[in-house]
């Protein structure tokens, strides 16, 4: 059994002592434990199977990591674990750009050690250079990162991958934003060779941009070089020295080739038009992230024939300091009409004006970056989304920003999921909900780019990750009165019905009640929420993750469900007494 199964096995055998009054031990012993599936059907959901396409009350069948099948009239199988989805969406799971999400690099990279050694500033070795092409992002993977767990949290389930370092740090991977181990997060390995326009540390060469530039030369070069020598080794090696080998001049073969693109991350205007010039002098294939200032560079962006990522990092609003404070900058929604370019301080005694003048300056150059994705859409320029430099908790509502500042809804949400799997070839495999396609899969309880819109589950590789069942305060929209009171519960289980109780108080400003099982064991209900017709709440068993239940309300009797890490358990009741009573 493995270590997911287990927990999952664990968590059902928790649910039968919390509803059926049993030990866990003792239940294991006169009970034989179901198979916990793998195996999951979403059903009666709201379906964007790409931006444009939408199916509404569908099925989704997962099964093996795949997406068996998808429709109106699809049959749940028999094995499969129902997930009510009758008020949720479902899309095709987000693809990163680039990122650097589940990398642990060694603590020691990038400072300053010789070993004892003397290095040549002039001349370092390729490792103190930061030219180290010939190394995988691969050893450097943790599924446990917490900055992976974010994005994933975020709806983000694959993504282009790469090590951190200087100018070249190694070749990046297409990886599963989950998984148990390192092997199970690589889809694709050795997908492109990462590189940037970053000087070496520690004062050695290159240590400056136009060094690093310099030095991309001189690696393609001389890695031209030793690929036409080891051609004609191969074609005539008798009688002819073998050619010189080392792996870093090796790695670049596949970028000459045109087989590897080089991944570069380039945020402002002057480093972008380095790296176009670098392509368009050098001919290698490329992959552009970052765009900060693509603002600027726009009609650049539209002669290279390149993969574009769009950070979805954006800068913070202007401010001031005041005494111990520092508060946000008092500046209008159109800073453009009221900064002066030709203001000038006449004396000491203007100084507060001029600093009014130069927060507008800010405010007016960061709604330039605000608007980048707006302004590359209107120019026709295909991308995707880059979280690389991004905090994880901000992605959403810089998502949002975008939007708001003229970037269509359905435009984001191709830069998600569609554009980003044609862009790196995945299309086979990703980006759309789709029979045969892999189960990657976010399911939210509303449009994902609404402010209160919750991820509820995540599928990663098939595998489900449910964050609907997490602590969060109950909302409370309907009329109390009708979940008022005490009510009887029936629980359909593998071993019969069972019964017991659930108590509700409260008020409009919040409910609390109870579930007293028929052994007399009682447990706290959380997180109530009570719309007017769909009450649910979650349960905290003795071991293992916390229990779903979901039921709709029809007078004086309800029916719904309770998730379990196994199979979905119908439960029904009826009201026995009111608080007036």
């Amino acid at each position: 059994m493995t270590a997911p199964t287990f927990r999952r096995a664990l968590g059902f055998l928790s649910l039968c002592a919390l509803i059926l009054g049993t030990s866990p031990v003792a239940h294991a012993q006169d009970y034989e434990v179901p198979t916990v599936t793998d195996t999951y059907a979403l059903t009666d959901a709201r379906v964007v199977q790409a931006p444009g396409k939408v199916l509404e009350s569908a099925t989704v069948v997962v099964r093996d990591g795949l997406i068996e099948a998808v429709g109106r009239d699809v049959k749940v199988p028999y094995d499969a674990r129902r997930i009510a989805a009758d008020s949720l969406v479902v899309y095709a799971g987000f693809i990163d750009g680039l990122s650097h999400a589940g990398v642990e690099m060694p603590e020691n990279e990038g400072e300053n050690e010789d070993n004892g050694e003397d290095v040549d500033p002039g001349d370092p070795p390729f490792d103190r250079a930061g030219i180290q092409p010939d190394r995988s992002v691969r050893p450097f993977l943790t599924p446990d990162d917490s900055d992976l767990k974010s994005l994933r949290k975020a709806g983000f389930t694959a993504g282009h991958v790469v090590p951190e370092g200087q100018m070249l740090p190694g070749s990046g991977a297409y990886v599963f934003y989950g998984g148990d181990t390192a092997n199970e997060m690589v889809l694709e390995k050795h997908s492109t060779l990462f590189a940037q326009i970053q000087p070496a540390e520690g004062y050695v060469y290159p240590a400056t941009e136009m060094a690093v530039i310099a030095k991309f030369r001189q690696l393609f070069r001389e890695a031209e070089r030793r690929q036409q020598l080891e051609a004609k080794y191969r074609q005539n090696p008798t009688g002819t020295e073998r050619p010189p080998q080392d792996p870093v001049h090796s790695a670049l073969f596949p970028v000459l080739d045109g087989e590897t693109p080089l991944a570069f991350y380039a945020d402002g205007a002057l480093p972008l038009h380095r790296v176009l010039n670098l392509k368009q002098e050098l001919g290698f294939p490329l992959v552009l992230a970052g765009l900060a200032e693509s603002h600027a560079t726009v009609e650049a962006l539209k002669g290279i024939d390149a993969p574009l990522f769009l950070t979805l990092d954006l800068p913070d609003k202007p401010t001031r300091s005041a005494k111990q404070d520092t508060i946000v900058a008092d500046t209008t929604d159109e800073p453009s009409r009221y900064y002066s370019p030709e203001f000038r301080v006449p004396s000491y005694r203007k100084v507060e004006e001029e600093e009014q003048n130069l927060e507008l300056r800010h405010a007016m150059e960061r709604q330039d970056y605000l608007e980048t994705a707006a302004t590359l859409h209107d120019a026709g320029l295909e991308f995707g989304f880059t979280t690389r430099e991004a905090k994880p908790d901000d992605v959403r509502g810089n998502l949002r920003t975008m939007i708001d500042q003229g970037l269509p809804k359905q435009a984001a949400l191709a830069a998600l999921t569609t554009r980003p799997a044609s862009l790196l070839g995945l299309s086979n495999r990703l980006g759309t909900v789709e029979e045969g396609k892999i189960a990657n899969l976010v399911v939210t309880d509303g449009s994902y780019f609404a402010e209160d819109t919750k991820v509820t589950h995540v599928f990663v590789d098939g595998q489900l990750y449910d964050y609907s069942t997490e602590e969060s305060e109950g909302k409370v929209s309907g009329d109390v009165s009708k979940v008022l009171g005490t009510w009887e519960y029936t629980l359909e289980t593998p071993r019969g019905e069972r019964t017991g109780t659930i108590t509700i108080k409260g008020d409009q400003s919040g409910l609390e009640g109870t579930l007293v099982n028929s052994q007399g064991d009682e447990r706290e209900l959380r997180s109530i929420s009570f719309d007017g017709t769909t009450l649910s709440f979650t349960i905290k068993p003795p071991e293992g993750p916390s229990l779903s239940v979901t039921v709709t309300v029809k007078g004086d009797t309800f029916e719904g469900t309770v998730s379990t890490p196994g199979p979905s358990l119908e439960i029904t009741g009826e009201r026995t007494s009111t608080p007036n009573e």
